[in-house]
């Protein structure tokens, strides 16, 4: 893409239409096929396991964290898939490259949220319904309920099923009954047994029906007892005969006096059956609809990255310094992440020999020559990503061998023009 023009010309165009090249990119048949085809085998990864035996989804998957390089390290992704990422002892926090931690947060099975109770609250319900399911799967209790019934309606029914059993009795009566028939419908059968009689108490009759025959099984008999009578006369004739014989034993006169004849021969006939504690919802790697997107957009990304950068090298480098640079806020992170040391080095006119230096030095150097702060300013980090292309534009320039390669504006036929001799 952008060939034969030279990396400043072409950042400069990326600059201007970036955003039309990168739809008409992703829009490619090719891209397109493995973007359906991620979404179509996303439910198929019941484990971390699937996921590294499907080399083709788990290629998308790495290329999303820029990682595509590393497929084969099996041992590695294994680990960093199944430990816990909050453990500072874990692979992915041992690891230098914070790429690996970003790969083990995203499919960590619970993150907490170090945000407090009162500031959740004060958070647009919006902004609430943005966090990943396992950012919902690690709120606590004091979170959950600080939560107001607009944030809780706003989420979807894959958050609201991310909840953990023991946050869940955090939501008041108010937050249950805004809840809808959707979001009801999405609670494991271990939600439903962990909610208080008041929350069972609390579901709209509307909504009630939503509730299938391994959540109604779930309920202890405390809870089928704190059923109302109006929300047991919402209840499909499929619904009452879900019910075992424990749990009809319980309800009272005014409960069985809200269901019809039919629906009373039901529970009479109900099965007794040993109570098994619930199993709680099984949450599947690619399960969340919107980490599959983000998936698929950041993989998207990447790829335009890499097709720039191999029509002009260090475009790569250079977009990524775009996109990336104002996420960082220390030398050390800067320095944490090769692509963006590379670009920031370039930008400051420091040599490649720089890279040789103990890390401290490298450090220290730094610290003197870049305010980390301009790094915030989009103008700044433009002006640096400039300053990295012409300098390795210029370098290839001064050098034909790295010309003939792609390092500079000339190229094989103007070194055969100029009869430049290319043994070493």
């Amino acid at each position: 893409m952008l060939a034969g023009i030279g990396a400043p010309a072409a950042l400069a165009i990326a600059e201007r239409q970036g955003e039309t090249l990168r739809a008409r990119f992703a829009a490619r048949r090719d891209n397109q096929a493995d973007a359906a085809r991620l979404r179509e085998q996303a439910g198929r990864i019941t484990d971390a396991e699937a996921l590294l035996r499907d080399r083709r989804t788990l290629q998308l998957v790495l290329e999303s964290f820029q990682l595509e390089s590393e497929i084969d390290k099996r041992v590695t992704l294994r680990r960093v898939l199944t430990e816990d990422p909050s453990d500072p002892a874990s692979l992915a926090n041992r690891l230098a490259d914070p790429r690996w931690r970003a790969f083990a947060n995203a499919f960590a099975e619970r993150r907490s949220l170090d945000v407090a109770p009162a500031a959740l609250a004060a958070t647009p319900a919006a902004d609430i319904r943005k966090l990943e399911r396992n950012r919902i799967a690690g709120l606590d209790f004091l979170q959950v309920q600080a939560l107001t019934a607009e944030q809780l309606a706003a989420l979807s029914p894959a958050q609201v099923a991310a909840i953990s059993t023991d946050a869940i009795g955090g939501m008041d009566a108010a937050d249950v009954a805004a809840l809808t028939a959707e979001q009801i419908g999405a609670l494991a059968p271990a939600q439903v047994r962990a909610l208080f009689l008041w929350q069972v108490a609390a579901i709209e009759p509307a909504d009630i029906g939503a509730l299938g025959t391994a959540q109604l099984r779930a309920l202890t008999r405390e809870q089928v007892g704190a059923l109302t009578p109006a929300q047991l006369g919402a209840m499909s004739t499929e619904q009452v005969a879900a019910f075992t014989g424990a749990q009809a034993g319980v309800l009272d006169d005014a409960q069985l006096g809200a269901l019809s004849a039919e629906k009373r021969a039901l529970l009479r006939a109900a099965p007794f059956l040993p109570d098994e504690e619930p199993a709680g919802a099984r949450r599947l790697p690619l399960g969340d609809a919107a980490l599959v997107d983000r998936i698929v957009e950041a993989a998207m990304t990447n790829r335009f990255e890499k097709a720039m950068g191999e029509a002009s090298p260090g475009l790569r480098e250079a977009l990524y310094f775009r996109r990336m640079a104002g996420q960082v806020t220390s030398i050390a992170q800067l320095m944490s992440d090769r692509a963006l040391l590379t670009v920031a080095r370039g930008a400051l006119g420091l040599p490649a020999s720089f890279a040789m230096l103990p890390f401290e030095q490298q450090r220290d150097t730094l610290a003197r020559r870049l305010d980390v702060a301009k790094l915030q300013d989009p103008r700044e980090v433009a002006r640096m990503a400039q300053r990295y292309v012409a300098q390795l534009q210029q370098a290839g320039a001064a050098n034909p061998v790295l010309s003939l390669f792609g390092g500079g504006a000339e190229g094989l036929p103007a070194l055969a023009a100029r009869r430049v001799s290319l043994s070493l």
